[in-house]
């Protein structure tokens, strides 16, 4: 049985708005330097951080450790193991960037009081990484940032301490960095002993997979876990296998959620062996030339998707390179030795007979029937297009000739770790070599070669990025990955690497360097998610170039043992209860609905500063007298040095607050810095005007393409036939009935309970019902009435909305008979693009509303636009989100008319739930608790 991420799990069920001094808006979650926003998923990290710690550090409610008893977590996590919590965060996530700013949050919890005062310890198991955090923090500090970090070594302790007994230093916070392998009890030059840095236990500790730097793993937690036993530990990671790790994982976005969400390149592990190369077996020499022409096939294939691409736009996507890494670089026969010999072979034509073909028809074999490692979709190779290569293809995409030749080779004026390499027929180079020293290849392995000294540029490595870069072929040990960031990789072949243990982390993390993905310039998504998700400005290139971009989106791995190596990639999955497998591809959009005018409300951002026309800041009275105070005492100089904060905003600031009244707020909150703070963030908030209605396409409503589920092979061939039976069913149903009295009683009587158990599907003892709704924008629906996390996403699951559909069924002939047409859309609130934009307390920012349903109805002339959103146990923040849409959409008391598209149409809201009794009078009119009325108005 797999373990549950419990602290995600807990940390998502709570339903309450966090207290203002936990807040953060969205520019201080999303801000780190003047050229760098964080990611949505980034920003979702720190909000987990934030949930997290207010649940272990309140006063008015459960204890963390109590919440994880209550869910089933007690022996997993007791007293002492409830203050941590961990990031699984894959290899090219930018948890780097999470850290720091993690730092900048935890720096402003502790001045607000939220957290204790504690020292901050960052740990990390490599000097490069290590180079890496301090050029983030570097890069953050110069941003004016509201915090400065001050980076000091963690033997400089005792003597920053008798300076500064606290690591807040006005607005500066000091962080004490070390490697974390270096804790020994014996003290050297380099290695230190951690009894010296106790601090009681007060420390706040943050790991960067600082748990792999040793094979002594539980020794190095133990001394972790006793630096933070009186303060908190963050342990950030791109692979969690223990049980505790993933038990207390905050946010989970892992390799496979990483590449799920469209972030990454698919992954496809080859299913055969490169026998060739395994020093335990005589193999014939013909093994080794077939999958290095494997390889250089694939890649001249996937070149040729790229011109294909560029055909339409020369600046899209990346160079395709081929990353060739070893275990042994120096031996006369290392396994570097090796592939560089064949690689010689295939440029000088010296292929064996008929072998070219048969590693082509071998690598069509696979394309016909491999699979992706997450999600379950087909390889996606044109295998027709595949057949077609030839060698002289190989020669022009891979080797930059025409001409089959030698090969000569560039030494670099004072560079000991590149060797590069091109052909004598050949202008430009194709491959490099970096490895820790190449003086042994230049003096023994290379001896005879023709060899030229390159007097331009002192590394072709750090160039290799570059658009212009002409290296099709990097080869190297498992040092060269490290600290290098590439969009370009889109083959590995692992040599004699990844059979053993030992391997396996290098394995993980030099497979999560290479799935990174940039098809446009600062958009990090495979294209398919950037259109639908309308980030593309070109709205005709997606379906021009949507078959050729997919091999550039993918990862191909080969490696000396396969199946090993698909285990130790398969460890980087999620939390799930098995294999996920997509499933969007079967469902389909409603054919009436394609018939429909089905609009949607388009906003764009607005030149007047929100206040202007919402000056309604919540604030108790208190509060406000107290705030107004504060900032007559304090110069403008004084005010925008401390809080960072725009002229124009402070003036604006300074003006509001004379006029202000209390709003909003009954709870005072006592600290007016804070206050101050919130109230510059406020002023300079832009807002959204409505803009237009347009018509409905694949970029609003999208989250049914996205649909997954987690489960054995055989659920999900039942599941899959199901869908098919429901997306068609009245078809279905007619071929049944017209079958009725022409087929033996038996064989229709099975066929009509086929038809009859397409509508439910049961996983873990609970039910999924598949519903066919002629109304509905795509079919099936999928209804679960009870939680099924961890199954499926992006399906009905919150028992508030299956309720909700459950009566809509009631009301069908109803609203028929009372309308020429309607139509209906379940909506998701993480994809769907459609939505009203609204003030969040919370976030001290405009959201985005997303009601559970849209309708759309119409009579004539008369056509309404009707959003839905039931509601459970809770009540939280509707006040809000009906002021978002009064202000776009409502006109004293009633719906707006807009005039367009030949039409009278009306935008409305209404939240329904059973139980009104906790509604103010103000909203009532956007409540009901009879779905009759809804329609009926």
């Amino acid at each position: 049985m797999m373990t549950m991420n419990y602290l995600e799990r807990i940390i998502r069920s709570q339903t309450s708005d966090l207290p203002v001094e936990w807040q953060f808006s969205e520019a201080d979650r999303k801000k780190f330097s003047r050229n760098k926003s964080l990611y949505d998923f980034q920003a979702e990290a720190l909000e987990a951080a934030c949930m997290g710690l207010w649940l272990h550090y309140r006063e008015d409610g459960d204890s963390l450790a109590s919440l994880y008893d209550t869910a089933g977590a007690r022996e997993l996590v007791d007293e002492t193991k409830a203050n941590r919590m961990g990031f699984w965060m894959a290899t090219g996530s930018g948890k780097t960037l999470v850290i720091v700013k993690l730092i900048e949050m935890l720096a402003t919890l502790m001045e607000r009081g939220s957290v204790p005062k504690r020292d901050i310890m960052f740990l990390v198991y490599r000097d490069d990484l290590l180079d890496q955090f301090q050029a983030h923090v570097n890069e953050y500090n110069t941003s004016a940032p509201r915090w400065t970090i001050n980076l000091v070594e963690l033997r400089d302790y005792e003597r920053v301490k008798r300076e500064h007994a606290t690591g807040l230093i006005g607005k500066s916070i000091n962080v004490f960095y070390y490697r974390a392998d270096l804790f020994f009890e014996k003290k050297t030059a380099k290695k230190v002993n951690p009894a010296s840095y106790d601090n009681h236990g007060e420390w706040f500790v943050l790991l960067d997979e600082a748990h792999r730097g040793d094979a002594n793993d539980s020794k190095l937690r133990d001394i972790y876990d006793n630096f933070s036993r009186n303060g908190f530990l963050f342990n950030f990671s791109a692979t969690f296998i223990d049980a505790i790790d993933k038990a207390t994982c905050a946010y989970n976005f892992n390799l496979e959620k990483f590449i799920n969400d469209g972030y990454g390149k698919n992954i496809y592990v080859s299913e055969e062996n490169v026998r060739g190369f395994d020093r335990d077996h005589d193999f014939a020499d013909h093994e080794k030339q077939k999958i290095v022409l494997k390889t250089l096939i694939l890649q001249t294939y996937i070149n040729t998707c790229l011109a294909k691409v560029r055909g339409s736009d020369a600046t899209l996507y990346h160079k395709p390179l081929l990353l060739g890494i070893v275990n042994r670089v120096t031996e006369k026969d290392s396994d570097l030795r090796l592939f560089f010999a064949e690689l010689e072979k295939i440029a000088g034509g010296k292929l064996r007979d008929g072998l070219f073909n048969a590693a082509k028809q071998a690598l069509v074999a696979e394309a016909r029937q491999g699979t992706y490692l997450f999600g379950g979709d087909k390889v996606a190779i044109d295998w027709q297009q595949l057949s077609k290569i030839t060698y002289q293809d190989v020669l022009r995409a891979v080797f930059n000739t025409s001409t089959s030749g030698k090969i000569e080779f560039t030494r670099l004026p004072g560079n000991s770790k590149e060797l590069v390499f091109k052909m004598q027929t050949s202008e430009s180079p194709f491959a490099l070599i970096r490895i820790g020293d190449v003086t042994t290849w230049v003096k023994e392995i290379l001896r005879g070669y023709h060899m030229t000294e390159r007097f331009a540029g002192d590394s072709v490595f750090a160039q290799i990025n570059a658009p212009d870069s002409p290296i099709n072929i990097l080869m190297g040990s498992r040092a060269f990955y490290q600290g290098w960031d590439s969009n370009r990789p889109n083959i590995v072949l692992f040599v004699n690497i990844g059979v053993g243990k030992d391997s396996k982390k290098f394995v993980l993390q030099a497979v999560g360097r290479g799935v990174r993905i940039e098809p446009v310039k600062h958009k990090r998504k495979r294209l398919k998610n950037l259109h639908l998700g309308g980030k593309l400005a070109d709205k005709q290139l997606f379906a021009q170039i949507r078959d050729a971009v997919r091999p550039l989106e993918s990862l191909f791995v080969f490696g000396t043992n396969a199946q090993n190596l698909k285990s130790v990639i398969e460890t980087m999955k999620g939390e799930s209860t098995g294999t996920v497998f997509e499933l969007g591809s079967e469902f389909a959009v409603n054919p009436d609905a394609q018939q429909r005018t089905l609009l949607v409300p388009i906003y764009e951002k607005s030149d007047t500063l929100f206040s202007e026309t919402e000056a309604k800041y919540p604030i108790s009275e208190d509060d406000l007298v107290g705030t107004r105070e504060l900032v007559r005492r304090l110069s403008d100089k004084i005010l925008v040095a401390k809080y960072g904060c725009d002229l124009a905003v402070m003036e604006k600031t300074r003006a509001e607050l004379d006029d202000m009244t209390a709003h909003g707020e009954d709870r005072t909150i006592g600290k007016p810095d804070l206050i101050i703070s919130r109230l510059f963030d406020y002023f300079s908030l832009k807002g959204e005007s409505f803009s237009k209605f347009d018509v409905l396409g694949d970029e609003y409503i999208l989250h049914f393409k996205q649909i997954r589920f987690s489960g054995n092979q055989a659920a999900y061939d039942s599941l899959k036939e199901k869908i098919g039976i429901m997306r068609d069913f009245p078809a279905e149903e007619a071929r049944l009935k017209a079958s009725y009295g022409k087929l033996p009683a038996e064989e229709y009587a099975s066929k009509q309970r086929r038809l009859d158990d397409a509508g439910k599907f049961s996983v873990s003892g609970k039910e999924v019902k598949l519903k066919h709704l002629a109304q509905h924008y795509y079919h099936p629906l999928l209804v679960a009435e009870d939680d099924i996390v961890g199954h499926f996403t992006h399906i009905i699951r919150v028992r508030s909305e299956a309720v909700f559909l459950q009566k809509l069924e009631g009301q069908i002939d109803a609203l028929t008979n009372s309308h020429d047409w309607w139509m209906f859309s379940k909506l998701d609130e993480t994809l769907d693009n459609v939505y009203i934009p609204y003030y969040n307390p919370n976030k001290n920012a405009l959201s985005k509303f997303k009601p559970d349903f849209i309708f759309w109805l119409k009579k004539g002339k008369d056509y309404r636009i009707l959003f839905i959103d039931p509601k459970g146990d809770t009540y939280a923040g509707y006040q809000r989100k009906a002021d978002g849409y009064e202000k776009l959409f409502g006109e004293v008391g009633q719906e707006k008319c807009f005039k367009d598209h030949g039409m009278n149409i009306r935008v409305c809201l209404r939240f329904f739930r059973g139980d009104l009794s906790g509604v103010g009078d103000k909203y009532r009119p956007y409540w009901t608790d009879d779905i009759t009325k809804i329609f009926g108005e």
